[in-house]
């Protein structure tokens, strides 16, 4: 900065004030300030200026798993977001099972992010959650919470849209309906769970494998439960799943048997991931707004950050359900 003041003929006060565009400088002489910035090739360090105030402009996000599409979309959202507002975005991978939640969410307040936003939380994570709470880190819950944390949470009402798609399916004249679940600790599986299951009681039907509908949110999950069902209930008309990702799994295993979506067995995923209407595939499912539910969750963190002091929120976003050919009615084209 010395060396740009020294260029443009003025102190190095009057460049910090034109880089930061803080006031202090007349318009004109900020102009001629950046001109030779940037003639210089000059570039402010971020990690100088926060040291010199004490604070960072940079945020922590913790996914529970970078390979799912679901999560870079959510991710997506978030950077946006913090993008507008100055911000910058630590991203870390916590895993499938969250056994690095801690590990990671302690990095990054170690790294001086302002505040965290977890994808992946469980009932486990309650004492993660109270320590930050303690050091007033500010948290935002986005798609899974934990049940009476007191801290924002953005998602949307799983129940609901999970009993919807199961009516729908009802509705469509399948009767030997199964279920594939998300991870048991998963608060949105366990509220689709739920859904599914009343919608199907309401109904007067309960699913076929019962209690057996707990499994990962993977393709080689939703294959792997599909092998095992399929060979103890071979008249298994529709099949429930927990999201997209597993529904292509379900899909796989139906073309090495030769069981044909929809005609043999309807098909429903949640999610509404960008591959479940491509092409061929043409999966009912449950559309969730990923991109906004970042953004809501980043806004909302940077809220928190600012000094909002209001109680707790619970953001709950809309959702559609998709109706396509892999839930036609029996006897239907």
């Amino acid at each position: 900065m010395s060396d740009v003041a020294s260029q443009a003929g003025v102190s190095s006060a009057s460049v910090s004030y034109a880089l930061s565009g803080a006031p202090g400088v007349s318009e004109e002489r900020r102009r001629h300030i950046l001109a030779v910035a940037a003639e210089m090739g000059f570039r402010p360090s971020r990690t100088a200026r926060d040291l010199r105030s004490g604070t960072t402009r940079t945020i922590g996000l913790l996914l529970a798993d970078i390979t799912n599409p679901f999560y870079a979309e959510v991710a997506g959202g978030v950077v946006a977001a913090a993008h507008d507002e100055g911000y910058e975005v630590s991203v870390a991978h916590v895993g499938v099972d969250g056994t690095r939640q801690a590990e990671a969410a302690y990095a990054q307040v170690d790294r001086n992010c302002s505040g965290l936003i977890f994808t992946g939380l469980v009932a486990a994570d309650k004492p993660l959650l109270d320590t930050l709470r303690q050091e007033n880190i500010p948290v935002v819950q986005v798609y899974r919470r934990v049940e009476g944390e007191p801290s924002d949470w953005v998602g949307i009402d799983d129940y609901h849209a999970a009993f919807e798609m199961a009516s729908h399916v009802v509705a469509t004249g399948r009767r030997k309906v199964a279920i594939l679940g998300g991870p048991e600790a998963s608060s949105a599986s366990t509220g689709r769970l739920r859904g599914y299951q009343d919608a199907l009681r309401k109904a007067g039907l309960t699913a076929v494998n019962e209690p057996d509908v707990w499994g990962e949110l993977s393709r080689a999950s939703g294959a792997l439960h599909a092998r095992t069902l399929f060979a103890k209930y071979s008249d298994v008309d529709a099949v429930l799943c927990g999201n997209d990702v597993i529904a292509l799994g379900v899909l796989d295993v139906c073309t090495e048997i030769g069981k044909r979506v929809p005609e043999d067995m309807a098909l429903t995923g949640f999610d509404d991931m960008s591959f479940s209407s491509a092409g061929p595939l043409q999966l009912s499912t449950v559309t969730v707004p990923r991109d906004l539910m970042g953004r809501r969750a980043a806004r909302r963190l940077l809220q928190r950050i600012a000094g909002d002091n209001s109680p707790p929120r619970n953001d709950l976003l809309p959702y559609a359900i998709q109706v396509r050919s892999t839930t036609v009615p029996v006897g239907g084209r």
